[in-house]
């Protein structure tokens, strides 16, 4: 694999040959990481386009609860959680940026490797009505909502509050924004009804 041979090159003292194989395999990642993305969008285009828009959360859910469950019951701290999801945007190709502030941590992909990629690549793979599995916005692109049913709903479910607050994208190159609350009875109410909850940690 080239990053096998970044490895070998880096042992035997080949610098610029291991950072221009590092190039190469960044390229190729992408071609590789984009061609994911896409196949993902024609598969919720043809699932999501086949069943009332009502049943999609349905088919997000019963993908993402055990996942959402075994997240909480592996989490040992807030800022655990923020590493686990920065590194995998990090590996999904976004640029990401931490910010630390008295109550939280604000996190932004600009733009997410993956949604952001959708609404630009197929933008009709949107939700025509709002939903509280939908933070009660209409147009969300198919592909977010899995960010509001696996991180937020589900997790509210089952332990009271989300893993993190979502401020999903409405455009191609709006960052998409996580904001990861130190303490869950700082998460404002507002996070809460806007997907269907009350808030019960004060």
């Amino acid at each position: 694999s080239t990053w096998d041979l970044v490895r070998q090159a880096l042992e035997m003292g080949e610098t610029g040959e291991a950072l221009a194989l590092i190039d190469e395999g960044l390229a190729e990642n992408r071609i590789v990481h984009h061609n994911l993305v896409s196949a993902i969008g024609s598969y919720l285009d043809y699932i999501f386009s086949s069943i009332p828009e009502e049943d999609i959360e349905k088919v997000l859910r019963q993908r993402y609860y055990p996942i959402a469950r075994d997240t909480i019951s592996s989490q040992t701290s807030v800022e655990e959680t923020l590493r686990i999801f920065v590194r995998y945007q990090r590996a999904n190709l976004s640029k990401v940026t931490v910010v630390e502030e008295p109550d939280r941590y604000v996190v932004t992909y600009s733009p997410c490797g993956s949604g952001a990629l959708l609404m630009r690549t197929m933008p009709a793979l949107r939700l025509k009505k709002a939903y509280p599995w939908s933070w009660n916005r209409s147009g969300v692109p198919y592909y977010c909502l899995h960010c509001c049913i696996g991180w937020e709903i589900i997790p509210t479910e089952l332990r009271g509050y989300p893993l993190y607050v979502h401020s999903a994208p409405e455009r191609p190159d709006d960052p998409c924004i996580q904001l990861h609350y130190k303490k869950p009875e700082s998460i404002p109410e507002e996070y809460f009804i806007r997907i269907g909850k009350t808030k019960t940690i004060k």
